[in-house]
C-alpha cells in the first residue's frame, strides 16, 4: 500500500517482481492512494503488470476525484478503507506501507487488529514537500 509519491519504491521493485511472479504461488496486490487522476504516478507501469500477471493486482484509490473513465480496480476513498475487500491473510501475507503517516498508522492498526505479526507489517512514513 502506498500514497502519492510513496509509491516510488514500489516502481523500483517491478523488475524483481516480474521474476518472482513467475511462481504462480506468489501474489501481490498493490494499492495506491492519490487525490485525483493527475497524481497517479507510474499508473501505466502498474496496470501493465496487472495485465501481464494473473497474480498481480493493481488498485488505485482516489480520495477526491475519480478518473473520467474508471477502470474495474479504480476505487473511491482512502486505501485503508478497502483493506477488507482484499481479504488479507495474517498467516501468509506481508504488508509494505509507504506514504502518508495517517494512512500508515491506520493500516498498521488494521493489521494489528486482524492478527498480523508485527514482522509482517513494514512501514515507511513519507510526506511530500508539496
Amino acid at each position: 500500500m502506498a500514497t502519492g509519491t510513496g509509491v516510488t519504491p514500489y516502481r523500483a521493485f517491478l523488475p524483481e517482481l516480474r521474476r518472482r511472479l513467475a511462481d504462480p504461488k506468489r501474489s501481490v496486490d498493490l494499492v495506491l492512494g492519490v487525490r485525483n487522476p493527475q497524481e497517479l504516478l507510474y499508473g501505466d507501469d502498474f496496470r501493465a503488470m496487472d495485465e501481464a500477471f494473473e497474480n498481480f493486482r493493481f488498485f488505485a484509490c482516489y480520495s477526491r476525484e475519480l478518473p473520467a473513465q474508471s477502470g474495474p480496480r479504480d476505487m473511491k476513498g482512502y486505501v485503508q478503507e478497502h483493506l477488507d475487500s482484499l481479504q488479507p491473510d495474517p498467516a501468509h501475507d506481508v504488508f509494505y506501507l509507504c506514504g502518508n503517516p495517517g494512512m500508515i498508522d491506520s493500516a498498521a492498526a488494521y493489521c494489528e487488529t486482524a492478527g498480523f505479526p508485527i514482522s509482517n507489517v513494514r512501514r515507511e512514513k513519507y510526506v511530500s514537500s508539496n
